[in-house]
């Protein structure tokens, strides 16, 4: 096992998968690749497991929101497995009338 350093010479370990290139500590992983993440509505049935976010490294349990990039992620077998679903849009605003004096 090759242990690698984050490229932005912090010391700290760099993570990953390997998808992406290992090359980041978490804080400069998200920092990099932020705007690529996707939120979805963890609904696992079961009480003893979570979803890992991306954003944060917390687990986020049914109810929570979880960041998960899409790269590093196979998000299409989570939503198959019942473990996330896609966030409903919200409704539209209405139109609001004003009226002048």
């Amino acid at each position: 096992m090759n242990i690698k350093f984050c490229e932005n010479d912090d010391k700290r370990i760099a993570i990953g998968t390997g998808i992406r290139p290992i090359k980041f500590c978490r804080p400069c992983y998200v920092a990099a690749y932020a705007g690529e993440f996707q939120a979805w509505k963890v609904v696992t049935p079961y009480e003893d497991i979570a979803i890992a976010c991306a954003k944060t490294g917390e687990d986020i349990a049914a109810g929570g929101t979880v960041w998960l990039d899409p790269v590093e992620t196979n998000i299409a077998a989570l939503v198959y497995g019942g473990f996330i679903e896609a966030i409903a849009a919200p409704a539209p605003a209405k139109p609001t009338r004003t009226t002048e004096v």
